[in-house]
């Protein structure tokens, strides 16, 4: 199908000719190769420029391409016949395509299915999306469900099946980013201790190197190397199916100190299946371990075994994913090895999501900035190695202020005044 011409022509002042008087028109016409040719014309006999100007636009309307299958074609009609397509040839993840097909069954399909794609309009999002913001659908959701809906219309507007898409930017609803919950070194060190041996070296792992859970159960023995003490992240698991890592970022090396290493080595010795095809972590026939599971009947007894605080789906081993960038963060204050450790594609994703301060660290920022504009004045605060003072008491006594300094009543002076009288 081409696309139909916005054009709106040219039509020229009354011309006296010795027929009388003549108009000329010009407007453009695709050839059969797609490009555009303008066409001239000479009217005569017409009764004035108006009846002209309707002349020009019956015969733009006549050298337009009818779209005669987005005249029928429904959204129901248009994902079967082309979406679906599209997503298999552009190899789309299994993981993904569920997610899409998930999204645009349930809260797409009852209200947008059967009306004809060239019939949607940006009112008929609206009230789509407004509904189900209403239902208590979460904004992250519905924004997401805006991509969906931008990626099929942006299909069928270069498909030349629609004029516009109806979907607009400011359909997406603004979604107030939450920090991701993080654990303790304590924690992670006591959560790894907590669960069944068995189980012991994937925890060690997840934790020591920030990997996701289905690259973890996607590790084969022939990914480790105990000699370099590296492992490579190749491929993941998911429903059973090795597939590529998420990003091309995600496939990389990761490095591991003594520790892991003898989880590891352990865990290879003790384990059911040893060969270089051979899952790290697997059930004792070999077959693979299910996530689910994982997280229901050995994560989470461990957290409620040992009063660690969870949440419905935020503390589950993504949080080792979590806790590993962040302490990264604070120990090198490096983000590209938390980018590179984790297998971002960018850096923004790792500093804005997956990084945490410390309450520490913040104290410490918060005494950078004293110290850079008192200097020494206040010394017990400023060295970094003593608690903050909890107490007004204690907050003059950590003020090393002398008897010749202090004021008739005998209250240390007030701090220096800024310019304006300002504090």
């Amino acid at each position: 199908m081409t696309r139909q011409s916005f054009q709106q022509g040219y039509v020229s002042k009354p011309i006296h000719t010795r027929q009388g008087i003549a108009f000329v028109i010009r407007y453009r016409v695709r050839m059969s190769e797609g490009k555009w040719k303008q066409k001239s014309e000479t009217l005569h006999g017409v009764a004035g420029r108006k009846a002209a100007r309707a002349l020009l636009e019956q015969r733009i309307r006549d050298a337009t391409p009818a779209r005669l299958e987005a005249a029928d074609l429904t959204l129901k009609g248009f994902a079967a016949k082309y979406w679906r397509p599209y997503l298999d040839r552009k190899n789309v993840k299994p993981s993904t395509r569920v997610c899409y097909e998930s999204a645009f069954a349930v809260h797409i399909l009852p209200t947008l299915g059967d009306i004809r794609m060239g019939e949607i309009v940006p009112l008929h999002i609206e009230n789509l999306l407004q509904a189900k913001l209403k239902s208590g659908l979460s904004s992250k959701t519905v924004r997401n469900l805006v991509g969906l809906l931008q990626g099929i219309f942006s299909l069928a507007e270069d498909d030349d099946l629609i004029l516009r898409s109806p979907v607009r930017n400011k359909h997406k609803p603004s979604v107030q980013r939450c920090e991701k919950p993080t654990w303790t070194p304590n924690q992670v060190r006591l959560i790894v201790e907590a669960v069944p041996p068995s189980y012991r070296a994937l925890l060690a792992t997840a934790a020591l190197t920030g990997a996701r859970l289905g690259e973890l159960l996607g590790l084969q023995w022939k990914h480790v190397d105990f000699t370099e003490r590296k492992l490579r992240i190749e491929q993941s698991l998911w429903r059973g199916q090795l597939l590529p890592p998420k990003t091309m970022g995600s496939v990389r090396t990761i490095y591991f100190g003594e520790g892991l290493n003898q989880a590891l080595a352990e865990h290879s010795r003790n384990g059911p299946c040893r060969g270089p095809e051979d899952f790290v972590f697997c059930k004792q026939e070999g077959t693979p371990l299910h996530p689910d599971v994982l997280r229901k009947d050995v994560l989470y007894p461990a957290l409620d075994r040992l009063g660690i605080p969870r949440s419905s789906g935020a503390s589950g081993f993504h949080t080792f994913r979590h806790s590993a960038a962040s302490f990264i963060n604070a120990q090198t204050g490096n983000l590209k090895l938390a980018q590179k450790l984790l297998g971002h594609s960018t850096i923004d994703m790792t500093a804005e999501v997956y990084t945490h301060t410390s309450t520490e660290a913040e104290r410490e920022a918060a005494l950078a900035v004293e110290r850079a504009i008192y200097g020494d004045l206040f010394p017990k605060w400023g060295t970094g190695t003593t608690a903050w003072p909890s107490t007004r008491e204690e907050n003059d006594a950590a003020l090393p202020v002398t008897k010749s300094e202090k004021g008739a009543s005998g209250i240390c002076p007030k701090a220096p005044m800024v310019a304006g009288g300002q504090t």
